[in-house]
């Protein structure tokens, strides 16, 4: 359980399998696009709170005024809920780059739902952005990265934790938390070259049962003890 509150332990699991150049930018366009269309069809809950009546709010009680100045700010859909929900676990995650990346996740909440409200045709334009966008994710990985999405280990790592990691990739490079982006760096480096030994182990044996190269297959051997070590 801890593992998802470590920001250090998250980001490593996604850069990882996020490592080649042009499926890092295939994902830092298409996530954003995913969870827009996602706020899209989200949005089409409508309010989830009942607006108070101009007498409930005339009167000045708390909780009419509160509700009111809400609307004033964002229709509070499932959207908009969603968005706040994503924000809370990102400020446990790391306050200082949550309060950065917060307006833009609250944003989009915001613009999904004018969107919805404004263009004709909405839902069946953003089901296909979304559609097409997922598709290229998967061409990322499958033709490129060549090891499969985070979503078929860690569901909330690719729904939830994803938007945010495209806000650290940019953060990163504008020169954000140098330390912290070394650290990583020499990681990942460190877990692709195992994964690829292990798969070349994998391939040699399945070519020639009994005949694996040795060196792939010590070196896929001894990434196993080593993180059997680190539990």
């Amino acid at each position: 359980m801890s593992k998802l509150f470590d920001i250090r332990h998250q980001l490593l699991q996604y850069a990882t399998h996020h490592n080649h150049p042009v499926n890092v930018a295939i994902h830092l366009t298409c996530i954003p696009l995913i969870l827009w269309t996602a706020l899209v069809f989200a949005a089409n809950t409508g309010p989830l709170l009942p607006y108070p009546s101009a007498e409930a709010v005339a009167s000045g009680a708390t909780f009419p005024v509160l509700v009111d100045k809400v609307f004033q700010f964002a229709t509070p859909n499932l959207a908009w809920m969603v968005m706040l929900g994503y924000v809370g676990y990102y400020l446990a995650l790391d306050k200082e780059t949550a309060f950065i990346s917060a307006p833009l996740f609250l944003g989009a909440a915001k613009h999904a739902t004018y969107f919805l409200a404004t263009t004709p045709n909405a839902i069946r334009i953003a089901a296909y952005i979304h559609a097409a966008a997922w598709i290229a994710q998967f061409i990322g990985h499958g033709v490129f990265e060549k090891r499969a999405p985070k979503l078929t280990e860690n569901l909330v790592q690719a729904l939830v934790l994803a938007p945010y990691f495209v806000v650290w990739e940019l953060l990163f490079f504008v020169g954000y938390r140098p330390q912290l982006k070394r650290e990583l760096d020499v990681l990942v480096d460190v877990d692709v070259k195992a994964f690829r030994a292990r798969k070349a182990a994998m391939k040699a044996g399945a070519a020639a049962p009994g005949k694996a190269d040795p060196a792939a297959t010590v070196a896929a051997v001894g990434f196993v003890i080593d993180e059997k070590k680190e539990q």
